[in-house]
């Protein structure tokens, strides 16, 4: 199982929800391979209707965990899956779906429809219905259902928000995850290449990998920062065993002492 990518520290949960008494680490771990029972979690879209998640996952999707009312980096995660879709050559609705699910079980279709209509807008260049991108609220059980299922690790802070990392989770048509992509700024090809391993079903780790090694979570500025001191440490690693590999290969060719050009010792 992968190290979570994140600070870990206690939050206080003044005016939010609660759901645990012990230190929280804000992050993301991932559960590549793993399958959702689609058919158990059940949600409100965003006409107030339930929908059972399973009648929604038939191709690739795009899941990405958001509160609506969100301050921080909600807003900019959905605005750049909403810039990616539009520049990607594939066409949302059918080759793939975005599914986005509030975890504040306090937000409901209120808050939903205006967000839905407001991303969808932004798309300029493709044509994307509502039944393409999907805005949905759910109660504490379910929302904390699929959170730990996908390994999405946040927690109320004191203001009644949420301390909460950003990321796009790929599922594949049976609900299999299959990619992660941290952070909020990615590009097309990541998109592209993400769902067509989605609709293979293949789940691919190396460089989400290369990734947590790289960067952590920085709650406090809602993001994530480069942790230069584990590259300078990995390049230093890397050089010392490439040194090392060196210097015993060389060893091993070095002719043996006394030995005449022929390779003949005397």
């Amino acid at each position: 199982m992968s190290r979570i990518i994140a600070l870990a520290l206690l939050v206080p949960a003044l005016a939010a929800p609660t759901w645990a008494d012990k230190p929280v680490e804000i992050g993301v771990e991932e559960h590549l391979g793993k399958r959702l029972p689609l058919e158990e979690l059940t949600f409100s879209d965003e006409n107030g209707k339930p929908v059972v998640l399973k009648d929604l996952v038939d191709r690739p999707v795009l899941l990405t965990l958001v509160y609506f009312r969100c301050p921080g980096i909600c807003t900019p995660l959905l605005q750049e899956v909403a810039r990616v879709a539009d520049l990607c050559d594939l066409e949302p609705g059918k080759d793939y779906r975005m599914i986005t699910i509030s975890f504040d079980p306090r937000e409901t279709a209120e808050l939903a429809k205006p967000k839905q209509a407001n991303m969808i807008g932004l798309l300029k260049h493709k044509h994307v219905s509502p039944a393409d991108w999907r805005f949905l609220t759910g109660d504490q059980e379910n929302i904390r259902r699929i959170t730990d299922l996908v390994g999405f690790r946040y927690a109320p802070d004191k203001n009644g928000d949420f301390l909460h990392p950003a990321t796009v989770i790929f599922l594949s048509p049976d609900g299999m995850i299959a990619r992660y992509l941290n952070g909020t700024e990615f590009n097309p090809a990541d998109l592209k290449l993400a769902v067509i391993d989605a609709s293979k079903g293949r789940a691919r780790s190396f460089m989400q990998r290369i990734s947590r090694l790289c960067y952590s979570y920085d709650p406090k500025g809602r993001g994530y920062v480069l942790q230069i001191n584990r590259v300078i440490l990995g390049v230093t690693l890397l050089f010392a065993g490439g040194f090392g590999a060196w210097l015993l290969l060389r060893r091993s060719i070095r002719r043996p002492a006394g030995a005449d050009v022929t390779g003949r010792t005397s």
